[in-house]
């Protein structure tokens, strides 16, 4: 602990101000304290060097019941692994279901401790989302989907699913 607080009073703090606006956020560095934290130049040599302002667009969205913040500038997005981890499961009951060792779908979630409306929305959802656009299946497996859409709506929204690849970008929230 005394090393960290030694170590912090040696460097000097290089943010001036972070603005969080509405649609972005803004960090100001001070240059001055740049060079001086890394010994280039005298500190008193330049006064006239200005801040240096990153700015980075970003707005609050609502996913689900909490929000997340979204970053726009090519930065690196998020994947949603709720959405994946549904998909694999999905795959697997159809995997189970398939193979035959089951009388019914009762047989199967009384095996499995599952309920039996989950059960068939799982099962349901692994043959739509063999049917989905490749370019759906990319994003959701890149992050790039959009932040509305929740495991829990794409399940709910599983069973009105259009076949054409088109139809499904707009319905699921994807870029036409």
């Amino acid at each position: 602990m005394a090393c960290d607080a030694a170590r912090r009073a040696k460097k000097p703090e290089i943010v001036d101000r972070i603005t969080v606006a509405a649609d972005r956020i803004e960090i100001q560095l001070s240059r001055t304290k740049i060079a001086a934290a890394l010994q280039v130049g005298e500190t008193g040599q330049r006064p006239d060097l200005g801040p240096v302002v990153l700015s980075i667009d970003a707005k609050v969205r609502r996913v689900g019941k909490g929000k997340r913040l979204v970053i726009r500038n090519g930065a690196e997005t998020e994947v949603n692994t709720g959405l994946v981890e549904l998909i694999k499961e999905a795959f697997a009951i159809r995997n189970q279901f398939l193979s035959g060792s089951h009388d019914s779908i009762e047989a199967m979630s009384g095996r499995l401790g599952m309920n039996k409306c989950r059960l068939t929305s799982l099962i349901r959802l692994s043959y739509l989302v063999s049917y989905l656009a490749p370019a759906i299946v990319r994003a959701l497996l890149a992050g790039s989907q959009s932040n509305a859409l929740t495991p829990s709506r794409l399940l709910r929204l599983s069973k009105n699913l259009p076949h054409d690849w088109k139809e499904q970008r707009c319905f699921l929230g994807f870029a036409a």
